[in-house]
């Protein structure tokens, strides 16, 4: 996972899943873990996604993802 495209389907999927406050709280949680095990390339695709979440829920950046597809559950 190393396009923006999919940072932001990731980022967007996990507000779809988990809602707007909790998929901030899943992601720095994965984040966490990945940090204390070690995972250098996964901190780095994990900072990206709670960035992109964040992004989101704030509006900062509507058109950031403007052209992925919606999520259907």
């Amino acid at each position: 996972m190393n396009s923006d495209a999919e940072i932001w389907r990731a980022a967007r999927d996990l507000i779809a899943d988990y809602g707007p406050r909790r998929a901030e709280t899943h992601a720095t949680k994965v984040l966490a873990e990945m940090t204390l095990g070690g995972d250098f390339a996964g901190t780095l695709v994990w900072r990206r996604i709670l960035r992109a979440v964040k992004g989101l829920n704030a509006g900062d950046d509507k058109s950031a993802g403007a052209g992925l597809p919606q999520r259907r559950r």
